[in-house]
């Protein structure tokens, strides 16, 4: 397994797994839309420096990525701070320990940034990825809340 950061011609399979991830996501949100299909989303960013797109590669195939940015570089909060914004490892690989190598990357990359911190968001009820954060230092700081309007 290579974890490496990604260039453009990752491009089209890391949208494909981002596709993904949103459907996988909608175990936990009902609200997201199945149809949606991600063409170009993570095209902006591949050369952007205060952002990182991380790619777990098996043989020739990417097999899980992640996505994160410098959310803040010190002018709302005092210090920098890094936002991992998307984690996913495809089912069958699942469970090898790939999640965690690009978390590293990502915290590795984000100490290299100088961020103090790492933010993250996950659903409250997808219990196997809150534990893979925890067991990476992770800890809750703050709830999102949600009120639904329609019935």
């Amino acid at each position: 397994m290579k974890i490496y950061r990604a260039d453009k011609e990752d491009l089209e399979e890391v949208n494909e797994l981002l596709t993904e991830l949103i459907q996988d996501e909608r175990k936990y949100d009902s609200n997201i839309n199945q149809k949606y299909v991600v063409k170009n989303y993570y095209d902006q960013f591949i050369n952007n420096s205060e952002c990182c797109i991380i790619v777990a590669k098996s043989y020739d195939k990417i097999v899980g990525y992640g996505f994160g940015f410098i959310e803040n570089s010190g002018e709302i909060y005092e210090n920098k701070v890094a936002k991992l914004d998307a984690v996913f490892v495809k089912t069958e690989y699942r469970k090898q320990g790939i999640a965690n190598e690009i978390i590293k990357y990502f915290t590795n990359w984000a100490k290299e940034k100088e961020a103090k911190y790492i933010n993250l968001t996950v659903c409250k009820a997808n219990e196997d990825a809150r534990k893979l954060y925890e067991k990476q230092g992770f800890e809750t700081e703050k709830l999102i809340l949600k009120k639904r309007l329609v019935w």
